[in-house]
């Protein structure tokens, strides 16, 4: 895939305002190409896990190009999501009847919780596609479609948390291995955001942070994905053949708050149809995720998060209202420091409810 034009914008100190340290879309957003992490030279992979790094320090949030995964399949994954929706009631019933930790289940408004009393205007489909793949049965053609879909972008996500690891200081394979992600946690979910002029401020979704480590987003030419930067909504405009990949929860916790998962939320368009895919990737669910030790011992206020097995972290922010990045607050370190050793001697020992015993 040739790469797309982009500007390139000057080099900015770390502790700058955000800007993008090498190229970028438009609105600054940064853009990392894949082809340079793992085909260039020495000199060319460091400055591009330099900037991979800024960017998740400084926006939780980037393009990705050269990535290979085929536009066609985008497509193939786009008018299967269609043919889905348009399906008869009685056809996905089960689905539709599902529960929010059902592999499989269709719906409106939010998935994460069915106590939540936000009014977003979004059809979906979410599906557990790794360690056990999970698809809707009809349309039949789906589920070839997402299994290919699913291992294209879980191997492009897995090598991005590789070079995340590098771009802190980290051995290549670190957080790879404290979060076990050989036997990652991985969901697919399909959202179709019918057009809505009306003037009440309904969103697609409301602003939140995801639960898992990255996520991978591409849309179908409307936009409508905006990410919190510099305390400023920016809409995310992609580049030809570009995809969005957003940073998750875990990904702040393993990385000690240095980088942050990014906040956004979805609008609506008055006139047209957005439609957007999402492949998102966590630790192993009983993975407990704490951040890494050779962080917080170089850090001089120590653990800023506490242990928490994922699983637990997910049923949490499922049943709790979805208020921005709140589920972080219940690993996150509040008055007294947490030592380093502490923390790593507690975290692997989950009492009776499945939560370290920590605090």
């Amino acid at each position: 895939m040739p790469t797309p034009s982009h500007r390139h914008c000057p080099n900015h100190p770390k502790g700058d305002h955000g800007d993008c340290a090498g190229a970028c879309g438009g609105d600054g957003i940064p853009v990392i190409d894949l082809g340079v992490l793992l085909n260039g030279n020495a000199e060319e992979r460091s400055q591009a896990t330099h900037e991979l790094g800024q960017a998740c320090e400084h926006w939780g949030f980037f393009m990705v190009i050269n990535h290979g995964v085929p536009e066609a399949l985008q497509e193939e994954v786009m008018e299967a999501c269609k043919e889905l929706y348009s399906l008869p009631r009685d056809e996905k019933a089960e689905y539709i009847a599902a529960g929010p930790k059902d592999p499989v289940r269709i719906g409106t408004g939010l998935f994460y919780s069915d106590v939540d009393d936000a009014i977003c205007r979004r059809d979906y489909v979410k599906m557990v596609a790794h360690p056990e793949f999970h698809c809707p049965a009809k349309p039949a053609r789906l589920r070839d479609i997402a299994v290919e879909y699913s291992a294209r972008t879980r191997q492009l996500l897995l090598e991005l948390a590789k070079v995340v690891s590098e771009s802190l200081g980290l051995d290549r394979g670190r957080i790879s291995e404290v979060l076990n992600l050989e036997s990652c946690f991985q969901i697919l979910v399909g959202n179709n955001y019918p057009p809505y002029a009306g003037s009440d401020g309904v969103m697609g979704i409301s602003a939140h942070s995801d639960h898992g480590l990255l996520t991978l987003l591409f849309q179908n030419g409307v936009d409508g994905l905006q990410v919190k930067h510099n305390g400023q909504w920016v809409t995310a405009k992609p580049l030809p053949g570009s995809l969005f990949i957003l940073t998750g929860d875990q990904l702040e916790i393993v990385s000690n708050g240095r980088y942050k998962a990014v906040l956004h939320r979805a609008l609506v368009h008055g006139g047209q149809t957005r439609m957007s895919f999402v492949s998102l990737v966590g630790p192993c669910l009983d993975a407990v995720v704490e951040p890494v030790l050779e962080l917080a011992q170089n850090d001089p206020q120590g653990m800023k998060f506490r242990g928490i097995r994922y699983r637990d972290y997910m049923e949490h922010q499922q049943s709790s209202k979805m208020n921005t990045k709140a589920a972080l607050d219940i690993v996150r370190v509040q008055g007294d420091i947490l030592t380093c050793e502490s923390t790593t001697n507690n975290s692997t020992e989950a009492d009776s409810s499945g939560y370290s015993p920590t605090s």
